[in-house]
Order: structure tokens, then C-alpha cells, then sequence
């Protein structure tokens, strides 16, 4: 697996390996970002062992990053059944941003309440905001919980939206050449 520090992956659409990135908080805490490969269109299945190396990415990030999230391309059928997967439940990220082919959606809680999953929309006149109220603990019995833990919408974007800028600081280094 690449690993890297700052920044969208190099040439991330047609990655053949999981990319990391580990970003530092400003408030001592670690987040993982898991930037799953590329699988061509056409076909909702994901090879066993692909999910197998992801699980494992995921646990070995859940012991050093206080919030996990995964990337996909992969498309809304493939993103559902990467989550129903048995072995994604025993480790599943914190957060999923998915992408590709099929509905956006400003969220929903999968993997029984341990990851919640967002899908772009396509027109780019919003976009989806997640506020973290409590970070996530490590234990089994840890779930998001709407409007307790975490809460999550579409942000509509307007002239009279300000850009925040902790995370413009977040995103320094991130060109979209």
C-alpha cells in the first residue's frame, strides 16, 4: 500500500493500490484517510480479495487514527455491498465518501451504526458536511448516533457562503489540476 502525507494521491482515479494519508488536528487528534483503488464501471461485484485488504487497512488504522475515513469510486451498488460484507462489519470505517456511478445522498448509517456513508451529488451545487460532535471511541458497542455523536446535510453553496478557514488550512496542499 502507497502511503502518502499531503495532498490527493497522484493520478488517485486509476490508483491500482489503496492510497493512506494520515492528517494531524489541530486538536491533537489523527484522522486516516483510506483512498480505496479504482475498479472499472460496469459490474457490482468487488474481488474477496480486495475487501480482505481493505478490512485490514481499516484496523490498522483504527489503532493509530482517532477517525477513519474511506474514499471510493467505486459506485453506490458496490459501496452497499462493501458494507453489508461480514468482514467489513468486524472493521468498518468511521465515515465512507463515496462517488461514482449512482445516487448521491447527504447520508446514511451502515455497518450496524459504526459507518456513516455519504455519496456526492453530481451538479456540485452542494456539497456534504458532516459535523463530528464526539469523536468515535474504539470499543464494540461504539455507533453513530444522529444529533448525538454526529450529525450530517447537504450544504448548499451560495455566494453568501464564507469559506471556513481551519479548513482551508485542512486542504492546503490539495490541488485539483
Amino acid at each position: 500500500m502507497e502511503n502518502s502525507i499531503s495532498g490527493i494521491p497522484q493520478n488517485w482515479i486509476s490508483n491500482t493500490k489503496a492510497q493512506v494519508m494520515v492528517k494531524p488536528l489541530a486538536n491533537g487528534k489523527k484522522v486516516s484517510i483510506i483512498v480505496f483503488p479504482h475498479l472499472e464501471r460496469g459490474s457490482d461485484e468487488i474481488p474477496p480479495d480486495l475487501i480482505q485488504k481493505c478490512a485490514k487497512l481499516i484496523r490498522e488504522n483504527k489503532e493509530k487514527a482517532d477517525l477513519v475515513i474511506a474514499m471510493s469510486s467505486w459506485g453506490y451498488f458496490r459501496e452497499k455491498k462493501f458494507l453489508a460484507n461480514p468482514e467489513i462489519g468486524e472493521a468498518a470505517p468511521d465515515i465512507l465518501l463515496g462517488s461514482g456511478d449512482g445516487p448521491g445522498m447527504s447520508g446514511s448509517l451502515n455497518a450496524n451504526g459504526k459507518t456513516l456513508w455519504v455519496r456526492s451529488y453530481p451538479t456540485g451545487k452542494a456539497v456534504n458536511r458532516i459535523d463530528i460532535l464526539h469523536w468515535p471511541t474504539r470499543d464494540e458497542d461504539f455507533k453513530w448516533s444522529s444529533g448525538e455523536n454526529v450529525k450530517w446535510f447537504l450544504q448548499t453553496l451560495t455566494e453568501k457562503l464564507r469559506e471556513e478557514p481551519a479548513i482551508a488550512k485542512l486542504l492546503s496542499g490539495i490541488s485539483d489540476d
